[in-house]
């Protein structure tokens, strides 16, 4: 299968003889550091993904996995993610996409008027991303099963969609490892220190010492303990970092098909006849240090508003609910490159890991394996945070 870019996933243009020698360390098995691995294995490179618990058991699980540019600025940064959209369409069919990819379509509802929303839908048309209003008849007939107020404003991004990560990340995996890449969890994949150098060294709890000609640090919020790059800090109270996931269900059928935004909630259908749900004063209400019963209060509120919002969850209860913390890089943009005063050291972070991860990673493997930065990707090196 080839991409936009007229290269297969397995990167047969490749000089697969030199790249075997080459070894490269990849931190972090979520969705953007499996992704890079695969890649690089493809290409040929001989590679150790790390990671301190199995791949994509945290923040990546967790995720709302909403793949979209509709609300990232400025301009490339959507282009970026635009892209990000565009390359998980073209992976799906190689990567029994079935199991995995759900290009459903989104779903927005705004109170009327919704000067906003027309705003940015036109805005997003002009940089020819699919988008478009709607009425309220019209978001009723999208979506039988969500109640929508009659003088609703709302609007149709048919383009977007979501991922289930887990058999993603699986997936990706098997494919990294059927190139030789090996997979170390647990201590032995807990890294403990990170030294630059010629080579650079990967130190782990249980004890070993990797050397590389590359590691590439995809460790999420963890990434700052190890490189220094700026991210939102996810300890303090108050934090912006962590958010509130809820699962809720069962849902009786029909059940949403899209991704759905209202001014309270964000759902979209998860597997087993559930609803993920999110809330933007939810996140910001909670921290890592939130009593488990405000907690549950709040995973509460979020079932009410669904129930208020979609048919069919009378007898809905919460079956799961998760404070998960995303990755903030300081300034809202991805962070991807060599960092500054580290040889060997590679940091890939950023908060549209879902959308990015396939394109991110062709990117990443482009600039290792040819030594040609692609020009996509300079607005977003390290770099910039160490300019006078």
């Amino acid at each position: 299968m080839t991409n936009g870019h007229g290269e297969r996933f397995d990167h047969s243009w490749a000089d697969n003889a030199l790249m075997s020698s080459r070894r490269c360390v990849v931190i972090g098995a979520g969705i953007l550091g499996v992704s890079v691995a695969a890649r690089l294995a493809a290409a040929g490179l001989r590679v150790t993904l790390l990671d301190q618990d199995q791949p994509g058991r945290a923040t990546s699980r967790w995720s709302f996995a909403w793949i979209n540019s509709n609300d990232k600025v400025p301009r490339p940064y959507h282009d970026l993610n635009h892209a990000g959209i565009r390359a998980w369409a073209e992976l799906a069919p190689d990567l029994d996409g079935d199991t995995w990819y759900r290009p459903v379509g989104h779903v927005e509802l705004a109170p009327p008027g919704a000067a906003e929303l027309e705003a940015r839908v036109r805005r997003l048309t002009d940089w020819g991303y699919p988008a478009r209003l709607v009425d309220a008849a019209g978001a009723a007939a999208l979506e039988p099963a969500l109640r929508v107020p009659p003088d609703a404003a709302a609007a149709l991004f048919p383009g977007e969609g979501y991922i289930l990560t887990e058999p993603l990340i699986a997936g990706l995996v098997a494919r990294a490892q059927s190139h030789g890449a090996q997979v170390r969890t647990g201590e032995p994949g807990r890294v403990t220190g990170l030294e630059p150098g010629a080579p650079p060294q990967v130190r782990t709890a249980a004890g070993a010492v990797l050397e590389a000609d590359e590691v590439i640090c995809c460790a999420g919020r963890w990434t700052p303990e190890l490189a220094a790059v700026p991210l939102i800090p996810w300890g303090p109270k108050g934090s912006a970092a962590p958010g509130l996931v809820v699962r809720v269900g069962p849902v009786a059928p029909p059940g949403p098909v899209r991704l759905v935004h209202t001014p309270d909630l964000a759902l979209r259908p998860h597997p087993g006849g559930l609803l993920h749900l999110e809330a933007e004063d939810a996140a910001a209400a909670v921290d890592l240090r939130t009593p488990e019963p405000e907690l549950r209060r709040w995973a509460a509120e979020l079932l009410r508003r669904a129930q208020h919002t979609v048919r069919g969850l009378d007898d809905a209860r919460v079956v799961e609910l998760k404070v998960c913390v995303r990755p903030l890089p300081a300034d809202g943009q991805s962070i991807v490159g060599r960092l500054p005063g580290a040889p060997g050291i590679y940091v890939a972070v950023t908060h549209s890991g879902v959308t990015l991860a396939a394109h991110l990673s062709r990117l990443i493997t482009t600039d290792l394996t040819t030594g040609t930065r692609p020009a996509e990707l300079a607005p977003y090196t390290p770099a910039r945070f160490h300019r006078g």
